[in-house]
C-alpha cells in the first residue's frame, strides 16, 4: 500500500489517525482471536439458556449454534468495508455468536418469540427479515441481563451479544440451499458464466414463490388440523 506524504505526516504527529484497511481488519482479528475462547463459552451458555426455554414449553424444534471463525470474520469485514461499512470495535459486531432455532410451524415460532421477549432481561433487539431471495426469519440480538451477569460464572459475558435466527423448517432448508448456491456460489458459476448465474438466481426466486411458500402454508394447516 502506498502512503501519501500527508498520511506519513499524520502518522508522525498522531499514529492513531492513520489506519489503512489492512491494519483495521488485522487489529479486529487479533482482538477476536484473543477473546474467542470467551465467545465460545458465551455461545455454550446462550445455547443452554435458550434450549431451557424451548424444553420448558415442549416445542418441536432444532437448535444450532456456532462461534464465528476468524476466517469468516475476515470475509465479513472485507465485504462490509467494500460496502462502505466499517466497525469501530469488536463490540460493534453482533453476530460473532450465532444461534438458529428451527420450528415445525410459524405458530410455534411466533409463540416462542413472545416467550423470549418476556423472559430475557438483557439487550433484546428484534427484527423481521424477509429478503428478495426468499429468506424469511426473525433475528434477535440478545445479551444476558444484569441479574445473570452478577453471577460469578457469567461476569465475563458482560457486553457480549448473540444473534438468534428463528425460522420454520422449510424456510431453513431453503436458506441453506440458497446460501450455498447463490451467496457462497460454491460452484463458481458467477465468475465462469455470469449470465447463467443470473438465470439461476431468477429460477430460484420463482421456485420459492411458486412452491416453498405454498408448501410452508400447507404444512402449517396440516399440523394445526392434527393438533385440533
Amino acid at each position: 500500500m502506498n502512503i501519501s506524504l500527508i498520511d506519513k505526516i499524520r502518522t508522525i504527529i498522531n499514529p492513531q489517525t492513520y489506519r489503512g484497511e489492512k491494519s483495521y481488519i488485522d487489529n479486529i482479528l487479533i482482538e477476536y482471536k484473543n477473546k474467542r475462547p470467551n465467545y465460545e463459552e458465551f455461545r455454550s451458555a446462550s445455547h443452554k439458556a435458550i434450549e431451557a426455554l424451548l424444553k420448558e414449553q415442549g416445542y418441536k424444534y432444532q437448535i444450532l449454534s456456532r462461534t464465528k471463525t476468524p476466517e469468516r470474520l475476515k470475509e465479513k469485514l472485507i465485504r462490509k468495508k467494500e460496502a462502505g461499512i466499517q466497525y469501530n470495535s469488536l463490540d460493534d459486531i453482533e453476530d460473532l455468536v450465532g444461534l438458529r432455532i428451527i420450528f415445525y410451524t410459524e405458530h410455534d415460532k411466533e409463540k416462542f418469540i413472545k416467550k423470549i421477549k418476556s423472559e430475557m432481561s438483557g439487550l433484546l433487539k428484534v427484527e423481521e427479515i424477509e429478503k428478495d431471495n426468499g429468506y424469511q426469519a426473525t433475528h434477535i440480538i440478545m445479551s444476558f441481563g444484569p441479574k445473570r451477569i452478577k453471577l460469578s460464572e457469567y461476569k465475563h459475558f458482560n457486553n457480549l451479544k448473540s444473534e438468534i435466527q428463528i425460522t420454520s423448517i422449510l424456510h431453513h432448508a431453503w436458506a441453506e440451499i440458497e446460501h450455498d448456491l447463490i451467496y457462497k456460489d460454491i460452484n463458481g458459476l458467477k465468475n465462469r458464466d455470469p449470465e447463467k448465474f443470473e438465470i439461476m438466481k431468477h429460477r430460484m426466486t420463482q421456485l420459492m414463490e411458486r412452491y416453498i411458500k405454498k408448501a410452508a402454508l400447507e404444512l402449517e394447516d396440516i399440523i394445526n388440523e392434527d393438533v385440533e
